[in-house]
């Protein structure tokens, strides 16, 4: 079991009017430890990374994408144990968007999916403030609370930024 699995995906950092992110917790499956993250997933073959989003947004958070995202970063990084039995670890690829929105009330109730339903456990709205004070709190990326807080002060980069976390 050596091989490595290259899985492309997409994620949602998805900004309220009131300067909130939107964040789910995650339960890793082997560790037992739980971290929060940027809704979003795979993107399956021959899909549009857009409608990826489109689609996964909706499923994990039952938000409606309509408006047009804006690449803001791109990340790769490496996690063990790939979707198949045959892989041990997988490279990811993300694209993460910027979507605006108003606070709504997500729902993973249009989840295809039940079984992966339970390993985003909750959700939550998250301030710039409640981040940098969330020091015992695992995010992904790493940087996270910096991230956000430098696009709320200077807003969205004109081309994507390579994160190196």
């Amino acid at each position: 079991m050596n091989s490595v699995q290259i899985r492309h995906a997409v994620r949602a950092l998805i900004l309220s009017d009131t300067n909130e992110v939107l964040l789910l917790r995650m339960a890793h499956p082997t560790r037992g430890s739980e971290f929060w993250l940027l809704p979003g997933g795979g993107v399956r073959s021959n899909e549009d990374p857009v409608d990826a989003l489109r689609r996964e947004v909706w499923e994990e958070t039952g938000f409606d994408l309509s408006d047009s995202p804006k690449l803001i970063w791109r990340r790769s990084h490496r996690f063990e144990r790939g979707f198949e039995e045959s892989a041990s670890a997988i490279d990811q690829h993300e694209r993460i968007y910027l979507v605006k929105s108003r606070r709504f009330e997500p729902s993973a109730d249009n989840n295809p999916d039940p079984s992966r339903v339970g390993v985003f456990y909750e959700f939550r709205w998250w301030s710039v403030a409640s981040l940098n004070k969330a020091i015992d709190e695992l995010f992904a990326p790493r940087s996270l609370p910096r991230l956000v807080q430098r696009l709320v002060v200077e807003g969205p980069p004109s081309i994507p930024i390579t994160l190196d976390d």
